[in-house]
């Protein structure tokens, strides 16, 4: 070809396209060839599409990118048409890797995630911006695994790209599954992008196509399937968001939880954002106030269930305790002394008296001062994608106390049966837990409305202990 290019075999076809490894006579080098031909299925934004390839290509210098060598018209066998020509790279691509029954660990898919994101920084801060929008497992290759590093990684097959030059165009391209929403409807960007990157990961991680996982409200539901931490599996959330308006806004605000590993810096992801509403009695005397950043509930404090770690007040009634029986061990140490004299008698029955009178006198100042909260009012804040968790004690006629007795961010929510009849919804705060227990509609009642507040599922199971 064009007295180059020596064919040697056929990588790809499609309708109206063909790809080629082929040799570079004058480089000895393995080059690659796509061609475009005139043909009865040929459109005229198949011709735009194929040299935006070539414009782009020519314009960028990554090395995880292939290098744009030739363009020129051909004449062929197959007919006339167009041809690119672009640096050979000898590598299998994430597809193929799979297909042959490899699978990824979770610090290779955050490995290969890194390599993905960085080349996307590249090309969504270039003037003007290029967004791929066929990012996929056959147009990402991985070269050079080991045991020990996923390799290295390649973005190729630029067929697709759009620059912010050529954004009025409503061509829908891209792959079923890994595309997003917006762009079936034409509209392209940079998170357009993002979402097929986590698209691509969600293959990994399950080994099957994001279009044949279930979904609800577009949401791709992969959780069951992948066994990935809760941080990284929120940070997969986030890029597959169905509203591009709820995805990391750039690559580079997409690696920075990735990379530092501060995924407490997630936005929390919302089905839909709700308004400031007052919802009242929970069917029993659980109030709650909600706002997008805030959820407020004040919880009687007989629905405290064995919290860990949090110290709820206490009588004093022991300390009391402890000082009468030491009064009472001075009086038979009194008593044994002078061997059950008269004066010895006498001296500890004083003794006697002396302590319980003090008992009496301590006693009624401490009684006054026992603080029984007879609620408390537990507050959760979003705040820079994390949520915050304070429980503070109301004391009776009192207005509410400074001091938290139970904080921290919040891990994970869980729900399900407690004492019988009761049922149980357990909030963990790293060594931190707090239960509230309540009846089955109570709490159910109560997930609903946290699930709403933080688009995230609590689960909670129906169940009854046996024999009940």
């Amino acid at each position: 070809m064009r007295d180059r290019y020596q064919i040697q075999s056929l990588l790809g076809r499609q309708t109206g396209r063909r790809t080629f490894l082929a040799t570079d006579g004058e480089t000895g080098s393995l080059v690659v060839i796509k061609l475009l031909l005139f043909g009865p299925d040929f459109t005229w934004e198949d011709l735009k599409l194929f040299e935006r390839e070539a414009e782009t290509l020519k314009s960028l210098d990554h090395s995880a990118i292939p290098r744009y060598l030739d363009f020129f018209e051909v004449e062929t066998e197959l007919g006339r048409g167009f041809a690119l020509v672009q640096s050979y790279i000898e590598a299998r691509s994430l597809r193929a890797w799979v297909q042959c029954g490899c699978t990824f660990s979770e610090a290779e898919l955050k490995e290969i995630a890194l390599q993905l994101l960085k080349v996307l920084e590249y090309l969504h801060t270039r003037q003007p911006p290029a967004i791929h929008r066929d990012i996929k497992p056959s147009n990402i290759l991985l070269k050079n695994r080991s045991g020990n590093s996923p390799g290295q990684v390649y973005l190729v097959d630029f067929g697709s790209v759009q620059t912010a030059q050529h954004g009025g165009t409503i061509t829908v391209v891209g792959t079923y599954g890994y595309m997003p929403p917006e762009q079936l409807g034409g509209r392209s960007l940079p998170a357009s992008d993002l979402f097929s990157v986590g698209a691509t990961l969600i293959y990994l991680a399950t080994g099957q196509d994001p279009a044949d996982l279930p979904q609800k409200d577009l949401q791709i539901e992969f959780e069951p399937l992948a066994t990935l931490s809760y941080p990284f599996t929120r940070w997969l959330q986030w890029l597959t968001q169905p509203n591009p308006a709820q995805r990391p806004a750039s690559a580079q605000k997409a690696l920075q939880p990735l990379a530092q590993g501060l995924y407490d810096s997630l936005p929390m992801q919302r089905s839909r954002t709700p308004l400031s509403v007052e919802v009242g009695q929970l069917r029993s005397n659980l109030q709650l106030k909600k706002t997008p950043t805030s959820f407020e509930l004040i919880i009687p404090a007989s629905k405290i269930k064995s919290p860990k770690n949090l110290n709820k007040s206490q009588s004093n009634d022991s300390c009391l305790l402890l000082i009468l029986i030491s009064l009472c061990c001075c009086f038979f140490m009194r008593a044994l002394i002078f061997l059950l004299s008269w004066v010895g008698v006498f001296v500890g029955f004083l003794l006697w008296m002396v302590s319980v009178s003090v008992y009496l006198i301590v006693r009624q100042p401490f009684k006054t001062c026992q603080t029984y909260p007879s609620s408390y009012k537990l507050i959760l804040k979003s705040d820079d994608g994390s949520i915050t968790l304070n429980l503070f004690p109301i004391l009776p006629d009192k207005a509410l106390t400074s001091s938290s007795q139970c904080t921290g961010k919040l891990h994970h929510l869980y729900a399900g049966h407690g004492d019988i009849p009761m049922y149980c919804l357990g909030f963990y705060c790293g060594n931190q837990s707090l239960h509230i227990q309540g009846s089955r509609s109570e709490i159910r009642c109560l997930c609903d409305e946290l699930n709403e507040w933080t688009g995230l599922e609590v689960k909670y199971r129906d169940y009854s202990p046996p024999g009940v």
